[in-house]
């Protein structure tokens, strides 16, 4: 399994390869996207041990890579989990507004009662 940064790092090179092939990419543009304290090189060895991408070769710097399908699959499905995370997280927002604004409208109504009443 991946750990978040060699996670997006697979986006990042999905991203710069959306038609398929082998792409010539620049080590300065994969950077941003490693992990701490791991270089771009062995981020991408990792890929390529997991079947994830393709590595033609990698020569000062430049690398010659080939987004697999099974990586295309892992990227999006990260992508679909964060969608769904953010989705969630709207939810609880909107109910517990909708809770405490029932929660308050109820109360008010009960102490408006008990005047009415008392």
């Amino acid at each position: 399994m991946l750990d978040e940064g060699t996670g997006a790092l697979l986006e990042a090179i999905n991203s710069r390869c959306e038609g398929g092939g082998f792409h010539i990419i620049d080590e300065g543009e994969l950077r941003p996207f490693c992990p701490d304290g791991e270089g771009v090189a062995e981020a991408l060895s990792c890929l390529a041990d997991e079947r994830l991408i393709e590595l033609k070769y990698a020569e000062g710097g430049t690398y010659c890579i080939k987004p697999l399908p099974a990586g295309r699959r892992f990227a999006a499905g990260r992508l679909r989990a964060r969608r769904e995370a953010a989705r969630r997280q709207w939810r609880v927002f909107l109910f517990s507004a909708l809770g405490g604004f029932t929660g308050g409208a109820l109360a008010s109504l009960f102490l408006l009662l008990l005047r009415l009443l008392g």
